[in-house]
């Protein structure tokens, strides 16, 4: 799925009552989508949580979709990703991608609570949460594949192979960092640098069997 790169910031014209009236907003909704769900929590809620009005959210935001968008945009996810896209490939092809995944595992704990989030809301059919699902996966395999078809070019992959080894690969990582939510094989009381040394320690080589069971570039 190609998913196109948008600009999800508020028009300037909502935006001059300052950044910090801005920001209450944001932190008072994510604490409530955390806790209450993202369907669950009503701008009311929001409002209160922040001490202040209705229209002062509003007035920054059209809506509670375009409120979660911005959080999405806040965490950094869209700047990494394109920031993936530049790679050159002046690495060995193995290095790259173990390099890749835990520049991804650190960013993933990281946002860690808010990521529970999106994937627990969308697992119960929101329509929100599924979107920005779909968003962030599709824009993280995009950008994995256009590195991917630089290696490709230079012979190091078979061809057309990127597409679906860079859904492989995310789905690895992926994987692993959910079941870690759910706290198997990773105890729920680890410090995130000890989750982050147990997700490395079992993607690592679960993505160099992927890559050394390819086959050979041409």
């Amino acid at each position: 799925m190609t998913v196109k790169r948008e600009t999800v910031s508020a028009p300037a014209r909502r935006t001059r009552r300052g950044p910090y009236t801005r920001q209450q907003i944001m932190d008072a909704s994510l604490r409530l989508f955390s806790e209450r769900g993202f369907a669950r929590t009503t701008v009311r809620d929001i409002a209160r949580q922040a001490g202040i009005t209705d229209a002062a959210i509003y007035y920054h935001f059209e809506s509670k979709r375009e409120l979660l968008e911005a959080l999405v945009e806040e965490r950094g996810f869209f700047t990494r990703l394109q920031n993936l896209e530049r790679l050159d490939t002046d690495r060995p092809l193995r290095d790259r991608v173990l390099w890749m995944a835990a520049g991804a595992i650190n960013l993933m704990d990281e946002n860690r609570d808010f990521l529970r989030l999106i994937i627990m809301e969308g697992l119960g059919g929101d329509e929100a949460a599924v979107e920005q699902y779909h968003r962030l996966l599709g824009m993280w395999e995009n950008a994995l594949a256009v590195v991917l078809y630089r290696y490709e070019a230079q012979g190091a992959l078979p061809r057309n192979s990127p597409q679906d080894l860079a859904r492989q690969i995310i789905y690895i990582i992926l994987m692993a960092f959910e079941d870690s939510l759910l706290g198997r094989h990773v105890s729920p009381d680890a410090s995130s640098s000890e989750r982050q040394e147990a997700l490395r320690a079992f993607v690592g080589p679960a993505l160099e069997r992927l890559l050394d069971h390819l086959p050979a570039g041409r």
